[in-house]
């Protein structure tokens, strides 16, 4: 016995649609860059000032401003703009917590924290009354090198409506908290590591 057919696609699905966009257009890349524009120049000007033949090499001239190394990549910020070295790090001093007690952002969970950081973030809560848990564990491809988070062995978190730089003093006079820092946009990080701020 056959499996009988799908039903027939509704109708609608056969009408053209929204507008086609017109095609993207990519300009064709000049002949040659500014770095092979500046030796040129650079190869002539040698040419014209000595009457004896130009040597096969050409000096090399410095990249152009504004294009980076072959071995740089992008920088996270570590202000946020207009925001001034050592300034308080952002916070709104009129954020509500969700509910009492210790909350964590959607897809993130303090089952796998060892009992020193649930310990700590049992107290933060007690003195403050309510902490948002926004990361835990990351998976590698996610985390720095040497990062404390992989091992599910750090936290991220804030308070809402205190001053992040107050929490963290605070939670410096306890003596079981490792690695802290106050992050620019305003996430504490605790972990279990040797006690050191970064």
């Amino acid at each position: 016995m056959r499996a009988p057919l799908p039903p027939q696609r509704p109708f609608d699905l056969d009408l053209a649609g929204t507008p086609k966009l017109p095609a993207i257009i990519v300009p064709p890349a000049p002949k040659e860059t500014a770095r092979e524009a500046v030796q040129e120049a650079v190869q002539e000007a040698s040419r014209e000032s000595s009457d004896a033949p130009a040597s096969a090499e050409a000096p090399t001239a410095p990249a152009p401003p504004g294009e980076p190394d072959d071995d740089e990549g992008p920088e996270w910020p570590k202000l946020t703009p207009g925001q001034k070295a050592g300034a308080e790090p952002d916070f709104d001093p009129n954020e509500k917590a969700e509910r009492p007690g210790i909350s964590t952002d959607p897809g993130t969970s303090t089952a796998c924290l060892p009992d020193q950081l649930k310990q700590i973030l049992n107290k933060i809560a007690d003195r403050y009354g309510a902490v948002k848990v926004t990361s835990t564990w990351r998976p590698p491809w996610r985390a720095r090198r040497g990062s404390y988070h992989k091992g599910c062995q750090a936290m991220d978190f804030r308070v809402p409506g205190t001053r992040p730089r107050a929490v963290l003093e605070w939670a410096r006079s306890l003596p079981e908290v490792g690695g802290h820092h106050v992050y620019w946009n305003g996430l504490i990080h605790i972990d279990t590591g040797p006690r050191r701020p970064w």
